[in-house]
């Protein structure tokens, strides 16, 4: 987009892209739970093949606008829609022992295929970067062709069942947040999140304060930002190999307890110093997320009806970026405005996210002992 645009008009498109992400994101899991799952997976598939299209064939800012668009729209309809079928499907063959265990390979091989695709498309962007969309195009393709074949699980209790309106099923969502065990889980997968994508937001302006020769070549920067994106993806994906095994050990409070201290220790390691050995760090950036998302989901599933599963997954990821959102808005408040980004500033910046995050660690976990009780109690299945 910054070889054809100006700068405000990328900038604006950006916002296109999250603006459509937030408006989207709940009512595609309440389209998933009303009208089903591979229905669902059938519109993001389209969307993703369309919106691909308008990046390989358009040049101007309405195309790329309409390809942000249908990317947000193409990732809400799939985001929660996922696992939902995944947990329906076993739930339906009396299989849903095998949920945490599915989802957590799942995940494994879904981030060792993004470390391909980063790594891939960094290398195709030396030759031109829309072939990085070419490739994707082939990905949404063989997507739309998988679920084509999916069959939409049968529940006996469909047929019985009254449609409930958007909004009853939204303030029901809400309503769940008032048990103990999932209010617990819900705040502490927001603030690894905030964690997580701070780490991300400002990696590069770290990196840039490094000055290492070989980063600051522009020539090969989609190549080196495919790298780095890669070797994350990888850290990810080790975590989500070890995840079941780390949770029949530690428990999931020891699972979210360990993420939690990780993420911290990436953000002190950055605020801390500007060193070259934090870099090693930030790339492990995704190992905590990836640890945590298979014990999280498989807590919450059994816990929340089909007919409203989807759009509470969908509520959590957006909770997730809207309070990231406004801490961001909150760190940037006490900066000064059109000052450049100077050691000083971003140490500071990292340093009060620090804080913030080790405050809202202390505060969840002391109620560790009573969450650890209703673990105990049992799974409330519908």
């Amino acid at each position: 987009m910054s070889q054809s645009l100006s700068l405000d008009q990328v900038i604006q498109l950006s916002a296109v892209y999250y603006l459509s992400v937030f408006i989207l994101e709940v009512p595609s899991g309440y389209f998933s739970d009303r009208i089903g799952r591979r229905t669902t997976l059938m519109i993001a598939a389209g969307a993703l093949v369309t919106s691909y299209c308008c990046f390989i064939i358009g040049g101007g800012f309405w195309w790329f606008a309409a390809g942000q668009f249908l990317l947000a729209a193409g990732i809400a309809m799939q985001s929660g829609t996922d696992t939902a079928l995944l947990y329906d499907s076993l739930k339906t063959l009396g299989r849903e022992s095998e949920y945490a265990g599915r989802e957590a390979n799942a995940e494994q091989w879904g981030l060792i295929m993004l470390a391909i695709a980063t790594l891939s498309g960094g290398a195709l962007g030396l030759i031109d970067l829309r072939l990085a969309y070419v490739f994707s195009l082939f990905s949404a393709i063989v997507m739309a062709v998988f679920v084509w074949r999916f069959v939409e699980p049968v529940h006996a209790d469909e047929t019985t069942a009254l449609p409930q309106s958007f909004g009853r099923v939204l303030l029901s969502c809400f309503v769940k947040l008032r048990e103990p065990l999932l209010g617990w889980i819900f705040l502490v997968v927001i603030v690894l999140y905030a964690l997580a994508h701070i780490v991300f937001e400002f990696y590069q302006p770290y990196i840039t304060l490094l000055q290492l020769p070989l980063l600051a070549a522009s020539s090969y920067a989609s190549l080196i930002s495919g790298v780095v994106i890669s070797i994350s993806m990888f850290g990810g994906a080790i975590g989500a190999r070890a995840s079941i095994a780390w949770q029949s050990k530690l428990g999931l409070i020891g699972v979210l307890a360990v993420a939690m201290l990780i993420q911290l220790g990436i953000v002190a390691a950055m605020a801390i110093a500007v060193s070259p050995l934090v870099l090693a760090l930030v790339c492990a950036r995704n190992f905590p997320m990836a640890l945590v998302h298979a014990p999280v989901r498989a807590a919450i599933a059994p816990r929340i009806q089909r007919t409203q599963r989807a759009t509470y997954l969908s509520l959590q990821g957006l909770s997730e970026r809207l309070f990231f959102a406004l801490l961001l808005l909150g760190l940037a408040s006490g900066l000064e405005q059109g000052a450049p980004i100077a050691e000083s500033t971003l140490l500071g910046i990292l340093s009060s996210t620090l804080w913030i995050g080790i405050a809202a660690a202390l505060m969840l976990f002391i109620f560790s002992g009573r969450i650890r009780e209703l673990l105990r109690a049992g799974v409330q299945v519908e």
